[in-house]
């Protein structure tokens, strides 16, 4: 399994368009082999809003990069938010 999970330190009042955005890239993961899951969740004490992408491999990911990133073609995420955060990886522990 392969984890990429992205986190949006959203600008004030731009918390709709922003959502839009991620809705955007999750629609861009539809279709492709070894996808598992991809949500987006907001986290309730901060407010930052966090995409979470399950994969079955590195590889199947890999595969569908230049899909997800015709995705989100156009988004400025500069004016979205004021700082993101990007982590990949196999998982550690699983239950």
């Amino acid at each position: 399994m392969y984890v990429n999970i992205g986190i949006h330190h959203v600008r004030p009042g731009k918390e709709k368009e922003l959502e839009a955005a991620m809705t955007k890239f999750g629609e861009a993961h539809r279709g492709h082999k070894g996808l598992i899951t991809v949500f987006g969740w907001r986290d309730e004490s901060t407010g930052a809003m966090i995409g979470t992408a399950l994969w079955d491999s590195k590889e199947d990911f890999l595969a569908a990069r230049t899909d997800l990133a015709r995705g989100i073609e156009g988004i400025n995420f500069e004016e979205l938010d004021f700082s993101s955060e990007g982590y990949r990886g196999e998982p550690l522990i699983w239950t």
